[in-house]
């Protein structure tokens, strides 16, 4: 996972979509229209408007180029599968970590502002169990919304500054900072429980309801991890054999890093492996060479 810029979205909607369904400030307007509709239903009758009024899937496209095509929660590249823009808080209801409905009838008021979506694969956003796993665990974030529990927004606020979510949000540059990868591409918290409760909580459930385990996952940040120890390794051999040619030691290491600064580059699919890579490589002292490679990872 990596950041997301949500504030870019107003641009590149108006690049893509403004010469054939308006600008985003006209998109803007009639989803205020549409909220304002809302206003007075009832649960059922929201869920009935919704289903015919899903006007966020206008900002598909826009909210794909931001992340370079990518699912926002598991840099899974996008693909034939069905992709879904998500309410990060649930529109029709909320529920905590064990099942328990904390909001009836969800954020609805934050169903149409566009602050609220993110981009996720269906693995993600929907229930279901991992079909490459014989277990029984089930994947997805559902209506699933746990909180810390110091305090619960009322209807009507936007920022919701009170709640302290307990699910990792790809908008906010610290969260995804919370959950590393290992060469295996399984997912772990950055901080354990001694460094750091809180955060250490948010990775745990992250994991669990955005399905970041799930096989083709971990697969797939395997292979990214694997490539980037194939160009250090060659790298390394080089440079090991080649003592008193520094010119080829440095050509070396700039084709390693130009490799390594590729497969970071936000477009590219497990992107946030080759940080997690580097940091683990530098910690042997053999590898020393490979410091500087992370001033040009993107």
């Amino acid at each position: 996972m990596r950041v997301i810029n949500l504030s870019d979205l107003k641009a590149k909607f108006d690049s893509l979509e403004g010469n054939h369904i308006g600008s985003f400030d006209d998109w803007t307007q009639r989803a205020e229209q549409c909220l304002n509709v809302i206003r007075p239903m009832n649960k059922k009758q929201r869920s009935n408007y919704w289903a015919k009024n899903n006007i966020w899937r206008e900002l598909y496209p826009a909210l794909s180029e931001l992340s370079g095509h990518k699912c926002w929660y598991s840099e899974a590249p996008e693909n034939s599968s069905e992709w879904e823009i998500e309410h990060f808080r649930p529109k029709a209801e909320s529920k905590s970590e064990e099942g328990a409905v904390i909001l009836e009838n969800g954020y609805w008021w934050l169903s149409y502002s566009w602050t609220n979506f993110r981009l996720a694969g269906s693995l993600v956003n929907k229930l279901r169990k991992d079909r490459f796993d014989s277990g029984n665990e089930v994947y997805g974030k559902g209506n699933f919304f746990p909180l810390d529990g110091i305090g619960l927004a009322q209807t009507g606020d936007e920022e919701c500054d009170c709640e302290r979510p307990l699910l990792i949000d790809p908008i906010k540059p610290r969260d995804v900072t919370l959950i590393s990868f290992d060469q295996n591409g399984e997912p772990y918290p950055t901080y354990n429980e001694t460094d750091n409760l809180l955060y250490n909580k948010k990775a745990l459930l992250s994991i669990k309801f955005y399905g970041l385990d799930h096989k083709p996952l971990t697969r797939g940040r395997s292979k990214i991890w694997a490539n980037c120890e194939m160009a250090v390794k060659k790298a390394h051999n080089i440079i090991k054999n080649n003592i008193n040619d520094p010119v080829r030691r440095d050509e070396k290491i700039d084709e390693c890093f130009l490799l390594l600064h590729n497969y970071s580059k936000y477009t590219e699919p497990y992107s946030m492996i080759v940080r997690n890579f580097v940091k683990e490589k530098i910690k042997d002292d053999e590898y020393s060479w490979l410091k500087e490679v992370e001033r040009v990872l993107v």
